[in-house]
């Protein structure tokens, strides 16, 4: 079994952990976490729309990794049945 360069292969096709772990640890979300709100708090007057500046931060990331896991899936089409959407969430989105 041969292993390939990483310049070989397409930053898509890279897995999102490195090493032995599948899980990001507690102590780095906690911070990222912690940045992200710092940062819209910062910028902001009123709690509705730190609210609404966290809401639209999480969309835009949840978006991304959405997109990431369905290319990664390789499916060929876009599932637009109800089952068949709750199924990729159940098996493939829910694990990250």
């Amino acid at each position: 079994m041969s292993r390939q360069s990483s310049s070989n292969v397409s930053i898509l096709d890279r897995p999102l952990t490195r090493g032995r772990s599948d899980h990001v640890s507690l102590s780095a979300f906690s911070l990222l976490y912690s940045e992200l709100v710092q940062y819209h708090q910062n910028r902001v007057s009123s709690i509705s729309e730190l609210e609404r500046r966290l809401e639209s931060s999480g969309y835009d990331v949840g978006f991304k990794v959405l997109e990431l896991l369905a290319f990664r899936s390789r499916e060929t089409k876009r599932e637009t049945r109800i089952m068949s959407i709750l199924q990729f969430i159940s098996t493939s989105v829910w694990k990250h």
